[in-house]
């Protein structure tokens, strides 16, 4: 019994680690407030540390919003010349 008990057990193990992961959508929110000057294009494939969306600052354009997983623009909530303030949600990605 102990064996069957064993195997039964890595055998559930194995099918867990066998599984695909199941993608996830990822929403991203600006750290500034300020217009948008660029941001990503639905259907870009971004990389952690890519950035989404830039702003003009005080201190001229800014990265507002950076990917921290990797996968592909799903939404764009803002665009080019829109006015946007600090934690707004501002670009959707379905992670991989």
């Amino acid at each position: 019994m102990k064996k069957f008990r064993k195997l039964a057990v890595l055998a559930g193990l194995a099918g867990l680690m066998a599984m695909p992961a199941a993608a996830a959508d990822v929403s991203y929110t600006t750290v500034l407030s300020g217009s948008v000057v660029s941001v990503a294009p639905v259907g870009a494939t971004v990389k952690e540390g890519d950035v989404l969306l830039t702003v003009n600052s005080l201190a001229g354009p800014m990265p507002a919003a950076r990917s921290d997983k990797e996968g592909i623009v799903k939404t764009v909530l803002v665009q080019p010349g829109s006015q946007v303030q600090q934690g707004a949600v501002v670009v959707v990605v379905e992670t991989k």
